[in-house]
């Protein structure tokens, strides 16, 4: 069981998992010598589902459950089955990383860890593979493709999406590590009428060069934009209503909302007064704005050359501030995919032309729908989709009653471009889209491409408000990105300010840098994607637990501790390390290579949350009680420094993964 080895096979120890297999052997062999003293026919059993964390450690590190089940066939009590099989445990093969194995009430069966074997294989193979340490390698690598972002280029990335863009991103650092070819792409949406609105209102402009960060100034264009057409609309829907003698109802809810929209306009003209005049002016001048806009999204669609220009420019001008954006929370594309594409090349005509030919597309009014549920039934679904036997899946509206198609028709030719470089398609987006993405889905599947849509993956991002603010972009109410960043920035200095007031000014900027941006990381990442998260200052930039800073202040702690004593040989064995706040550390340490592969496995990033913080929690543990500069035992002191070392490599490695960049002092 010793671990000799070169790094490759270091990194690919998991000490905790060898030590979990071996549980499952003895078990396994108790078990079986169980079955043959019994004389009766025993059920087969999953070991190794039986294995779990016990509630305290005190209890041992692996508790198996098999004795309740037992206890039934048995007709015997779960206490006295647990003593019987630990009785044939003793009889087997002699124990490596198992030091015990205890029958405990009501029927557990307890395993306890051979710690200083179990510390000597962690710490070892730490020490051979450095930052490679529990990375492991999946089998059978795959091509993955992570869609996430894809925010409209018409207005900067708020809050909302920016959860979407970190969970993706660390998604996709996570999938790379595990040893997968992943590429990340940015799904341009620039056929829709938001697109449009923003084109519109910067033509009427005289197309300005933009005063600022590119897209803060569009954004407000959009918005203002926006604002002023539904005026205009519901103007003339009132007026029509009153013009027809409809409902009293009818008007009072038009006026409803155009009350709605002239307080919006407010709140615009008062922070932007003269974008809001001017585009005003001209609004007011046009025949129908809504018509307009209309027009320019069909001309786009048809690939006219002085539309295409004019949409074009606009949005790279948008996604020129999205790249500034990103970089500064270390998020990057490796590839930026325009949803006009689609259609141009004629991806969306032959998709729509093969979903008529099925014979589950009808058209209704000139706009054509897949029957989706008929889908569902048709080719055995249900199970497979794990949909309830209750659950309709509605029709998916194809194409306008002039032709031109829907969001969802793209997104089915998109997905399929995808596919043609990709085993596996995660699509970071939000919740709210669960059914469209269920949709596409489908539609792929009756393509015949079925193992493409069972590779299909939508990946839900819940709400995120900022400390219970609700927003709308198209109404100009929103947060940005950047906005969240600087706001970060500026508290993370004033913790540095108070807690190293020494510091240079320069220092201070870096340190505050790096802990600003793993804060809000940590933050989102730290609570499961498909959850609403409300985002909370004190929370996001505590230093006392749960947190990037937290994380960070353990960090610098095993910094600190390894300049001061300076380089050491590395020891043989670490027998001597039984203090439970050592043994706590070296068990956490030992685990990092299963939480890694669960977290790869099941797309779940928020696990490494939990455990960047468990890891952190331990070390300021052992930190508190351990002492490493002044004991007098060398052997002791060496093998304390070796655990200290282990922990900055992992707390290093899991910073990574997750996207956060630690601060060297704070």
């Amino acid at each position: 069981m010793a671990v000799r080895s070169t790094g490759i096979q270091a990194a690919r120890i998991d000490p905790f998992g060898l030590f979990k297999k071996e549980c499952e052997n003895i078990l396994a062999g108790a078990y079986a010598r169980l079955r043959h003293d019994k004389g009766v026919a025993l059920p087969k059993i999953d070991i190794a589902s039986t294995l779990e964390d016990p509630p305290n450690e005190e209890f041992g590190h692996l508790a198996s459950s098999i004795s309740f089940e037992l206890a039934r066939v048995l007709k015997s009590k779960p206490m006295k089955v647990a003593s019987d099989l630990s009785d044939e445990a003793r009889k087997g093969e002699k124990f490596e990383l198992v030091e015990s194995v205890q029958p405990a009430e009501p029927g557990y069966l307890n395993f306890k860890a051979n710690l200083p074997h179990l510390a000597r294989l962690t710490l070892d193979a730490i020490g051979k593979a450095g930052p490679n340490y529990g990375l492991v390698i999946a089998s059978t690598p795959q091509r993955i493709i992570v869609e996430h972002t894809s925010a409209n280029p018409a207005r900067p990335i708020h809050i909302g999406t920016s959860k979407n863009s970190i969970f993706g991103d660390t998604l996709a650092r996570i999938l790379k590590a595990r040893g997968h070819m992943v590429q990340t792409h940015f799904y341009i949406d620039d056929t829709g009428r938001q697109v449009a609105q923003m084109a519109y209102g910067y033509k009427l402009l005289g197309e300005p060069a933009p005063s600022g960060k590119t897209d803060e100034f569009i954004g407000r264009v959009y918005s203002v934009t926006s604002t002023l057409v539904e005026i205009d609309e519901n103007k003339r829907r009132l007026a029509l209503l009153k013009k027809t003698n409809a409902s009293d109802l009818d008007i009072v809810a038009v006026t409803k909302e155009l009350d709605e929209w002239v307080g919006v306009a407010e709140e615009l003209h008062s922070k932007y007064p003269e974008m809001f005049d001017a585009l005003s002016e001209l609004v007011s001048k046009e025949e129908d704005p809504q018509k307009s806009i209309s027009q320019l999204i069909r001309r786009y669609e048809k690939g006219e050359q002085e539309t295409k220009t004019l949409i074009r420019r606009v949005s790279q001008m948008v996604l020129a501030g999205f790249e500034e954006t990103l970089r500064r929370a270390r998020i990057h594309f490796d590839q930026w995919d325009w949803e006009s594409e689609m259609l141009w090349t004629g991806r969306v005509a032959e998709l729509l032309d093969r979903l008529k030919e099925s014979g589950l597309a009808r058209n209704r009014s000139g706009s054509w729908q897949l029957d989706a549920e008929k889908a569902v039934e048709d080719f055995g679904l249900r199970e497979k989709l794990g949909l309830s036997p209750t659950f309709e899946v509605a029709p998916l509206t194809l194409t306008r009653s002039d032709g031109t198609s829907l969001y969802p028709t793209r997104d089915i030719a998109y997905t399929m471009y995808k596919f043609e470089w990709a085993e596996r398609v995660i699509n970071v987006i939000g919740v709210e889209q669960t059914l469209a993405q269920l949709q596409v889905k489908i539609a792929v599947y009756l393509l015949g491409h079925r193992k493409e849509a069972m590779n299909f993956i939508h990946f839900p991002i819940g709400l995120l408000v900022l400390e219970g603010q609700r927003m709308s972009a198209r109404k100009g109410r929103y947060v940005t990105f950047d906005q969240l960043l600087d706001e970060a920035f500026l508290r993370a200095k004033q913790e540095v300010e108070k807690r190293s007031s020494d510091l240079p000014d320069e220092v201070k900027d870096r340190v505050a840098k790096r802990i600003s941006m793993s804060a809000v990381r940590y933050a989102m990442l730290s609570v499961e994607a498909s959850k609403s998260t409300n985002f909370v200052w004190d929370r996001a930039l505590n230093f006392e637990a749960n947190s990037a800073p937290f994380i960070n202040y353990a960090y610098t702690r095993t910094l600190g501790i390894l300049k001061k004593l300076g380089k050491f040989d590395r020891p043989g064995s670490f027998d001597k390390l039984n203090e439970p706040a050592e043994q706590n550390l070296i068990l956490c340490l030992s685990r990092f290579p299963e939480i890694f592969t669960k977290s790869a496995d099941e797309l779940n990033p928020t696990l490494l949350c939990l455990y960047a913080n468990q890891l952190a929690q331990r070390f300021h543990e052992f930190y508190e009680k351990s002492d490493i500069s002044h004991v007098a035992d060398t052997k002791l002191k060496l093998q304390r420094t070796s655990l200290v070392e282990a922990s900055r490599t992992v707390l290093q490695t899991v910073a990574g993964l997750l996207g956060l960049e630690l601060a060297e002092r704070m």
